[in-house]
């Protein structure tokens, strides 16, 4: 019967009684006597464990090799990850300061962070609010949105949880923004804008009947401004001496400064406003429940995403062309070609533009030019 590695032999001499481990194999090792039984199985115990050890470690390290790691480059690796681990917060208050970081540095307007924090409230409730987001998976991602069935919903959502994972990462509470190739958009079919009819848009104006809402509603129908871009809007950014909107770089979405025309159908909403138009902010309320009572009212609802604003630039770039209209809408040319192909008359564009209040400072009757 082959004898248990290492071997232990029992050695007398001149009467004293000592125990022999024999740990060599392979002409390494050495032999250790000890004076009991028992010190001798432990100290043959803790050799059986290291020779395991280093052979498994001798096999971890072939392995790494073939990735062109070294075992140093794997304790480096892991010892950074556990410290990133170690120095994550949970999702759910990786969301939180998130939301605080975009309200406090006025980013984004009330219902744009409203979006914002009602998406990534369904994504930290699937993978788990107290789960740290160092150890949220991209699979874990990829498993959440697809339970949106939706292509372009999807993306949003998708959006939104880049956006996150770049924020965390500029907070060290994960290794790396989101491998936006893991995690893949969706593929979505290419669809011209939804815009406004010339009736829509007249009864989008006569149903706004609130300041602030007629004046959003204007700002983007007939100035081509974003929703968001507005919401963050002083009147001071207001300039009806030039004739102008000064949308600053602080409040635009692309973070470029440019000054968009009030054209006189503009102006002749604006001056409806019976606030001060040198101070105060345009909207002072979250608008989402007053907007959908108005679609509603005007038979636009279903609201379509940015009708009004598509509507500008569909029916402004049959007037002035695609390069006028990109620079007052804050866009490119090659976003309007390649997205805005709904076709408008000149006929129906100079009607659009032609929708006025009936008096000044009165918000009804509404006339479209015929």
């Amino acid at each position: 019967m082959k004898k248990k590695w290492p071997h232990i032999k029992k050695v007398e001499n001149h009467g004293t009684i000592r125990f022999m481990v024999d740990a060599r194999f392979e002409g390494q090792g050495e032999r250790k006597f000890f004076p009991t039984k028992e010190q001798a199985d432990g100290f043959a115990q803790v050799c059986r464990l290291r020779r395991h050890s280093e052979g498994v470690s001798g096999f971890a390290e072939k392995e790494l090799k073939s990735f062109g790691w070294s075992v140093t480059d794997a304790i480096k690796f892991s010892l950074a990850h556990l410290r990133r681990q170690s120095a994550s917060i949970s999702v759910a208050k990786a969301v939180e300061n998130l939301a605080e970081f975009k309200e406090k540095n006025s980013r984004v307007g009330a219902t744009r962070l409203n979006d914002i924090k009602n998406r990534l409230k369904k994504f930290t409730e699937a993978v788990g609010a107290e789960t740290k987001i160092a150890l949220v998976t991209t699979e874990m991602i990829g498993n959440f949105l697809a339970t949106i069935p939706t292509a372009s919903t999807r993306n949003d959502y998708r959006k939104e949880i880049v956006m996150l994972w770049a924020f965390s990462k500029s907070k060290g509470w994960v290794a790396e923004p989101l491998d936006k190739h893991l995690v893949p958009r969706a593929a979505e079919a290419e669809k011209a804008r939804i815009i406004l009819s010339v009736d829509q848009a007249a009864a989008l104006m006569l149903h706004s009947k609130a300041d602030d809402i007629r004046t959003l509603n204007a700002l983007i129908l007939f100035g081509g401004c974003r929703r968001e871009e507005v919401e963050k809007m002083n009147w001071s950014h207001i300039d009806f001496d030039n004739g102008h909107i000064n949308i600053t770089a602080e409040i635009s979405k692309v973070s470029t400064e440019r000054f968009a025309p009030i054209n006189d159908t503009l102006k002749a909403w604006l001056l409806t406003n019976k606030k001060d138009k040198r101070r105060g902010p345009i909207i002072s309320r979250h608008l989402m429940r007053p907007l959908r009572a108005v679609w509603k009212a005007a038979g636009v609802y279903p609201w379509p995403q940015d009708a009004h604003r598509h509507s500008f630039i569909s029916y402004r770039r049959t007037q002035v062309g695609d390069a006028i209209t990109a620079l007052e809408a804050g866009t490119s040319e090659r976003i309007i070609k390649n997205h805005y192909k709904r076709p408008v008359s000149k006929e129906a564009a100079e009607r659009f533009f032609a929708i006025r209040p009936a008096a000044q400072g009165k918000v009804i009757p509404i006339t479209a030019a015929a």
